[in-house]
């Protein structure tokens, strides 16, 4: 091969060059061909991405259930010692109340968070 001949010429005089039609339906296969490629690995991504987010949803699931568990216990216990010193229905109530409160609470909270969530539409106004 001399300095004036690359490889790419060496390449195009060994077969005859396609015609314009040809040239076309071997672009549409290609395109065809990386489309089909791209929609297999979405899918693969897609199918990784599920099993991870179903795991991830078992063990929030358990995490809340066992949360769920202290909760109880928590209010068990605060029954029991507040009704050695005030008596069950004073204590019951307190502990319903002060529980009442903090649900009350924490709706608050998420109902400023979800006031915060709002897009501006580009006209202006926020």
């Amino acid at each position: 091969m001399d300095e004036n001949t690359s490889p790419a010429d060496l390449d195009d005089n060994d077969a005859a060059p396609l015609s314009p039609a040809e040239q076309v339906r071997t672009l549409v296969a290609d395109v065809r061909a990386l489309a089909e490629a791209e929609i297999d690995y979405a899918k693969a991504r897609l199918s990784y991405s599920g099993g991870i987010i179903r795991k991830a949803g078992i063990w929030a699931f358990l995490a809340i259930f066992f949360f769920s568990g202290a909760i109880i216990a928590l209010i068990l216990g605060l029954l029991l010692i507040l009704s050695q010193y005030l008596g069950p229905w004073l204590a019951t109530a307190i502990v319903v109340v002060g529980f009442a409160l903090a649900a009350w609470g924490a709706g608050q909270i998420a109902r400023r968070t979800a006031h915060n969530l709002k897009f501006s539409e580009g006209d202006g106004d926020v």
